[in-house]
């Protein structure tokens, strides 16, 4: 019995022996490894030293400040756009069958740009024409009155009525008197009231038409009439403007930047079908640091000499004359500078569009005078 259990203690020893050497192993190897893969790095560096190699490395430009001088005051980035731009749509819904203008070309104020499908809308304009036409005849016939000869078809009619009213209601008594001896039965009797009464009330309605059309008709008909001609005359003017709200006209002179539709394609009543920029005025929004708003602002008082120039990145041999246009007197609640817009006339032969990246300065004189040593930062 102890000899099987010094044989077991003599086996886990030699297990415990053997993980622990293996375990010494593996680190050794991994340090070999990591230590060959350094060297192997090492002689990469080397060898692109050697063969005059630049190994790529990762830059960053430091931004220093420098105190106010004559010359360039202060260098804002900023973005231009149009002055005047507008996102162009349709009143009215149907299909697009004509294109006048494409992206890119300019156009001139009062250019049709796109044309719809007019059929139904012409066919509304003629639905409503006539039934106008059918109420002011009615309205005229009710101030001027009926004519001589309708007078006379009138009156011959109501003569006629009159007398078979009057047979009608000698026929109703004699059935009066059949009925009360049971003579006739009550059907026939009911009948012959009946007659009567339609008689009548036929007899009234020629007495009142001949009373209107030889007396005039009554105010209240009169100005029946004339509200029933309103409404349509607005109804007319409301057809009439759907349908030339069918063409689109440019609203001022520029160039067509985007084209959201094709031919044949349906036009949405309120939706973009395209956009039009005014180049001839760029517009440029800068963002402000709060320590520079009282500068910008006191270089645009009459008395002081400073003066705005924008120059673009694509033209950096040229600048043009910017002036402040407007500004926001709240800061931004992301990054808390102001919006400050400046406004520029380029030369078209220059190819200067909105969406190029510029820049605004501020150019100082020698009649500046500030109170403080101010430090603005300068791009690199």
């Amino acid at each position: 019995m102890n000899k099987e259990t010094n044989f077991k203690d003599s086996v886990d020893e030699r297990k415990k022996v053997m993980g622990l050497t293996l375990s010494v192993v593996v680190i050794c190897l991994a340090v070999v490894l990591i230590w060959q893969s350094g060297m192997f790095q090492q002689d990469r560096v080397a060898a692109a030293i050697d063969q005059n190699k630049t190994v790529p490395v990762k830059t960053m430009k430091v931004v220093h400040p420098r105190p106010v001088t004559h010359g360039s005051l202060i260098t804002l980035p900023g973005r231009a756009r149009a002055a005047t731009q507008a996102t162009l749509f349709f009143r009215v819904s149907a299909p697009l069958i004509q294109v006048h203008a494409r992206t890119g070309e300019r156009v001139e104020k009062g250019d049709l740009l796109l044309e719809l499908d007019d059929r139904d809308f012409k066919h509304q304009v003629s639905i409503v024409q006539s039934k106008l036409a059918s109420a002011t005849a009615t309205l005229l016939k009710l101030r001027t009155g009926a004519r001589p000869e309708d007078v006379r078809i009138i009156q011959s009619s109501l003569a006629a009525a009159q007398a078979d009213l009057a047979l009608a209601q000698k026929e109703l008594e004699r059935h009066e008197i059949l009925y009360q001896n049971q003579a006739v039965s009550e059907q026939a009797y009911d009948r012959a009231k009946t007659n009567v009464l339609s008689l009548g009330a036929r007899k009234d309605s020629l007495e009142e038409q001949l009373a209107r059309d030889t007396g005039g008709a009554r105010k209240e008909d009169i100005m029946a009439a004339q509200a029933a001609v309103g409404e349509l005359e607005a109804r007319l003017a409301v057809a009439r403007d759907q349908l030339s709200d069918t063409r689109l006209y440019a609203p001022f002179g520029g160039v067509v930047t985007q084209r959201f539709i094709e031919a044949h394609e349906m036009a949405v009543q309120g939706q973009p079908v395209m956009t039009l920029d005014d180049i001839s005025v760029l517009e440029i929004p800068v963002d402000v640091p709060e320590n520079l708003v009282s500068i910008l602002l006191k270089a645009t008082s009459p008395e002081k000499s400073d003066q705005y120039s924008a120059r673009f990145l694509t033209h950096e041999d040229g600048t043009y004359p910017a002036r402040l246009t407007e500004y926001s007197s709240r800061a931004d609640q992301a990054i808390g500078t102001y919006e400050f817009v400046f406004t520029l006339t380029p030369d078209p032969k220059d190819l200067v569009f909105p969406g190029m990246t510029a820049e605004i300065r501020l150019m100082s004189g020698s009649q500046t005078d500030f109170s403080q040593d101010w430090m603005f930062p300068f791009r690199v």
